[in-house]
């Protein structure tokens, strides 16, 4: 009965907050999706209520209802909304020749509200305060699935999750991917925050969040895991508060690194008579969505549907559909390379931009700091993790890829915000943390 009412009181309150105020919406409904109270809360909750659906609805009527209002958006945050607008037409298109309409229409029944949330997040979060909401509440979000994917493991001993999913986000590898750039958030937080309560809040976030890539047991999310949080220590601002913190990270994850994940995370360096099925079915896989590409270049064989073709190209799959596990595969061949170029320049073009903006020298906002450090490593470790298991469905990197293209936009803006400057005198009332 609580778990009902927490779930419908919070849901009717971002409900009429989306109408209010669209930008607290649309965290809202980033949260509410990463969080998954109808997973979390599934005993009390109708599994058929659409949520989301609503959320969603009442964030686009409250934009539109407010003027449609838009930051001023630097060019790069432009150009990323435009290719993702453009990967989506693209997508449409080819679905109109889906060699599996099915599959395609499936995904592009999802993709199509994942593009739109995404871009409605790049014009609505316009300031730091707004921007840090965001990456706290997704952190936090997901920290508490992984708390709840830890509790099972240490109550019986084993986990259930990685052998069957966690809530809808799919199997053990989908979670795990999902996850990456969201434990990338928590570490960004724990190491920019100005409040200690909350910098040991999300340190205690990323401890569970790596636990819980190693018990669902994704090698590739593992690589990726090590790659980001390795990423993110490098990058950290070198105090020694956060110096401690790092050593509780490496203890913590050393300590809680059993036998049965060291073999599971070394299995993935094996020779290649020594491979498991899995390893080696991913190479297969790999060059039979290089071979569809090459065949199907412009439009690809419809979204989602080069799986249906797998069987023909790859040796030894004798499935009707198999899955590329490759994020740049499944979309090339399901929407071809313009399409993947315009999808992938979405995803790339924060990070672009923030890593060629270094902050040596200069005086930083803390909450752009924390954003910047956020997106480095989680979009590098989520596009490693998806190498080897495709997320594209996954809101995690989408909201991460938003706040950072948002956030260029507000560091680009002339005489409002700029993140680097020279000298403490030229702090204006914005970066003091005064909005």
């Amino acid at each position: 009965m609580l778990g009902l009412a927490f779930v419908f009181g919070l849901f009717a309150w971002l409900i009429i907050e989306g109408l209010r105020r669209p930008w607290v919406g649309i965290i809202g409904f980033y949260g509410w999706i990463i969080l998954e109270p109808e997973w979390n809360w599934r005993w009390s909750v109708p599994q058929d209520f659409r949520f989301q659906q609503y959320l969603a609805a009442s964030v686009l009527l409250g934009w539109l209802l407010n003027g449609c209002r838009i930051q001023r958006l630097s060019p790069v945050a432009r150009n990323a909304c435009i290719a993702l607008v453009l990967f989506l037409c693209l997508a449409f298109i080819s679905n109109q020749q889906s060699i599996a309409p099915e599959l395609s229409n499936f995904y592009m029944g999802n993709m199509w509200k994942i593009v739109l949330m995404a871009i409605l997040a790049v014009f609505l979060l316009d300031t730091p305060a707004k921007i840090w909401t965001a990456l706290t509440v997704i952190a936090i979000a997901q920290g508490y699935s992984a708390f709840r994917i830890n509790e099972q493991y240490f109550q019986d001993g084993f986990s259930l999750f990685a052998y069957r999913p966690w809530g809808t986000k799919g199997d053990n590898n989908l979670y795990s991917n999902l996850t990456v750039p969201l434990a990338a958030c928590s570490l960004a937080i724990t190491f920019n925050a100005k409040d200690k309560r909350l910098k040991y809040v999300m340190l205690f976030i990323a401890i569970v969040q790596i636990h819980q890539i190693m018990l669902l047991q994704s090698r590739g999310a593992m690589i990726a895991g090590i790659l980001t949080a390795t990423i993110s220590a490098w990058m950290m601002p070198r105090t020694k508060w956060n110096l401690r913190m790092v050593g509780l990270l490496a203890f913590f994850s050393f300590a809680l690194a059993g036998p049965s994940v060291v073999k599971e995370f070394s299995s993935a360096f094996a020779k290649e008579g020594d491979r498991d099925s899995s390893a080696e079915s991913r190479l297969i896989l790999w060059r039979a969505g290089w071979e569809i590409t090459q065949d199907y270049p412009l439009l690809g064989v419809g979204p989602y549907a080069g799986q249906k073709l797998v069987p023909q190209y790859a040796e030894g799959i004798s499935s009707q559909n198999k899955g590329l596990h490759n994020l740049f595969f499944e979309i090339s061949t399901g929407c071809g390379v313009p399409a993947t170029i315009c999808y992938m320049y979405f995803l790339l073009a924060s990070l672009i931009f923030f890593y060629r903006k270094p902050n040596r020298g200069a005086v930083v906002d803390y909450r752009i700091s924390a954003v910047r450090h956020a997106l480095i490593p989680g979009l590098i470790g989520y596009l490693v993790a998806s190498m080897f298991s495709s997320g594209a469905l996954s809101e995690s990197s989408y909201a991460l890829s938003a706040i950072g293209l948002a956030a260029s936009s507000v560091v680009s803006r002339p005489n409002r915000v700029a993140n680097y400057v020279e000298t403490k005198e030229t702090l204006n009332p914005v970066l003091e943390g005064q909005i």
